[in-house]
């Protein structure tokens, strides 16, 4: 098996995790990490017995691949420095902070045949595996993201910084083309939209309820699905599954606790991209798909600053 050499860029708070999962899996060698805080990016290098840099482009030669943990600011301007030198790219979410940038990132990645693949972590939480082939015909949707906030995120609202998750599961359940979308927010504790709430009609009937918020003293990670003869209930953080169901010949309800194999989300999401590396395969979310949830976050917040007019 090849080993794979990877750096990973932000040794923040997600970034620390990252660096953790990379230096203990099998077939990976990591090169090094990435920090502007010298004390902080030491720390962890000695910690992990890897090299330590303060500029990003140092690992240019020295990797086949990188993971960017850095400010949406900047993900485009790291992303295509790697993408530019052959080297395949892991990068949180959102992708970038424009669909442009976007375009930009998926056209190199295809230019030079490497993989691009978005950080939507709540992909491989094994409870959503699990939904997803037990869900046929969604038909509402309700999704709910709430917890305190964090001084870390500043330089994006909560539509980008956590509905984002919701926006790329509903897309991935519906896919249906969306007919209109409505939402409101309000900056609270920052300059940007603090807490929101977004209602997505799609064209095919379905309606997807999303309100996210990082003023809340309690972390709420939940997802409603109610389908014609059925309804799941899944909570993110317990990797928990509730169904309820028609009898099938009784005027009752069925409440069911299904079996879910738990596994640490990101872990998985790291797997998948290395091997994606080794074997060349297209991960299984996508540059297209990290776009197309962009898309859709900017014209909440589209929507949402258009009411601040008024």
């Amino acid at each position: 098996m090849k080993t794979i050499r990877v750096g990973v860029i932000g040794i923040g708070h997600l970034g620390k995790h990252h660096a953790r999962i990379l230096a203990e899996m099998k077939g990976v060698d990591l090169v090094g990490v990435v920090d502007i805080d010298e004390s902080v990016g030491k720390e962890i290098a000695q910690k992990y017995s890897v090299s330590f840099f303060s500029d990003f482009k140092a690992l240019d030669g020295l990797v086949d691949a990188v993971s960017i943990v850095v400010p949406t600011t900047i993900h485009y301007q790291m992303a295509k420095f790697f993408l530019e030198r052959n080297i395949h790219t892991f990068v949180e979410k959102p992708i970038t902070k424009t669909i442009a940038e976007a375009t930009g990132l998926l056209e190199l990645s295809f230019k030079h045949k490497l993989t691009l693949q978005p950080g939507h972590v709540e992909r491989f939480n094994s409870a959503i595996i699990k939904l997803q082939s037990m869900i046929e015909i969604p038909r509402f949707i309700e999704c709910q993201r709430m917890g305190p906030f964090s001084k870390r995120i500043s330089d994006v609202g909560v539509v980008l910084d956590l509905m984002i998750h919701d926006i790329d599961i509903v897309l991935s359940l519906v896919r249906s083309r969306i007919g209109r979308i409505d939402a409101v927010g309000i900056p609270v504790l920052s300059d940007n939209e603090d807490i929101a709430n977004a209602h997505i009609v799609f064209e095919n009937g379905c309606i997807a309820n999303l309100t996210a918020s990082r003023v809340s003293d309690e972390v709420i990670r939940k997802l409603r699905i109610f389908e014609f003869d059925k309804y799941c209930s899944l909570d993110y953080a317990n990797q928990a599954i509730t169904l309820r169901k028609k009898a099938s010949k009784e005027e009752k309800i069925i409440k069911e606790e299904l079996e879910v194999h738990k596994v640490e989300p990101l872990k998985l999401e790291l797997e998948h991209f290395i091997n994606c590396v080794r074997e060349q395969k297209k991960p299984l979310v996508t540059v297209e798909d990290g776009k197309n949830a962009l898309e859709v976050a900017m014209e909440i917040l589209s929507v949402i600053k258009n009411g601040w007019g008024n």
